[in-house]
């Protein structure tokens, strides 16, 4: 494996210890359910194919700033900002890369939430952050569906990873 290989592999082992380390102080919990999690012997470049797109994005983790907090944002309506972490795995350096996330209600998909963001240049093999500032006031549901993607940069072909959805139970202990 590339030692570009083992970086994304030690990274996202670290995001996803993150996100599953999230937890209230009280007894309400949040636990964030990755429905499509990508296995980690994919991102071994010798797996994949030596094929390099030109121009290819991909969303690769969320993470919550403060760390998700039920009662902080639900209830006492306190802000919390959505980190979005994208990767650019293609040749070329991308300028105005828009990022967009949607909350919605888990049982009819109604929308609760919905940003833009913008990254302003990726290099290849750089990895940027989206800050999706000021989430608050959140109407109560006890499962929430959060999508986040990055929309195709002009020439990206694959498109399958510019995606990754996410559903949020909060349960009582």
């Amino acid at each position: 494996m590339s030692q570009r290989g083992k970086m994304r592999c030690i990274w996202l082992v670290t995001v996803i210890m993150m996100l599953a380390s999230l937890s209230l102080a009280g007894c309400t919990t949040v636990q964030i359910v990755d429905r499509a999690p990508t296995p980690l012997d994919t991102l071994s470049p010798s797996k994949v194919g030596t094929r390099v797109d030109e121009h290819d994005v991909a969303v690769l983790a969320i993470d919550f700033d403060p760390p998700l907090d039920y009662e902080q944002i639900v209830v006492r309506g306190e802000q919390a900002t959505l980190l979005v972490a994208v990767e650019n795995i293609g040749l070329q350096t991308e300028a105005d890369v828009m990022v967009k996330t949607r909350l919605s209600a888990y049982e009819d998909g109604t929308p609760i939430l919905e940003k833009t963001c913008y990254i302003d240049t990726i290099a290849p093999g750089q990895i940027r952050i989206a800050r999706f500032k000021d989430i608050s006031r959140i109407p109560y549901r006890s499962v929430y569906r959060l999508k986040v993607w990055v929309l195709p940069v002009p020439g990206e072909i694959g498109i399958a990873n510019n995606q990754r959805s996410y559903d949020l139970y909060r349960t009582t202990q």
